[in-house]
């Protein structure tokens, strides 16, 4: 997975926000606030990692998380993303 270019991540007063830049600032003019996971998610996605290889590193981090669980909420997240086309 890639993220399309022209979308970055932002920390404002402890919150995380996606924005779009330059020309994709006229198409998505909202921001996207993340929680700390959707943050993880968003990081993993910037480093091209597969939805697989998210839910391996989610999993290293969070020990008591279901992995049934992890991987429904990655991929409930990609796919949001996909559909909105923010990310390849």
């Amino acid at each position: 997975m890639k993220i399309r270019e022209g979308f970055i991540l932002r920390d404002v007063a402890g919150k995380s926000f996606v924005v779009a830049t330059g020309a994709l600032s006229q198409q998505y003019q909202g921001m996207i606030t993340l929680n700390e996971t959707g943050k993880f998610i968003w990081q993993c996605l910037e480093k091209e990692m597969s939805s697989e290889e998210i839910v391996k590193a989610i999993m290293g981090t969070y020990e008591d998380a279901s992995e049934d669980i992890v991987r429904a909420d990655v991929e409930k997240f990609i796919n949001g993303l996909v559909k909105e086309k923010i990310v390849e």
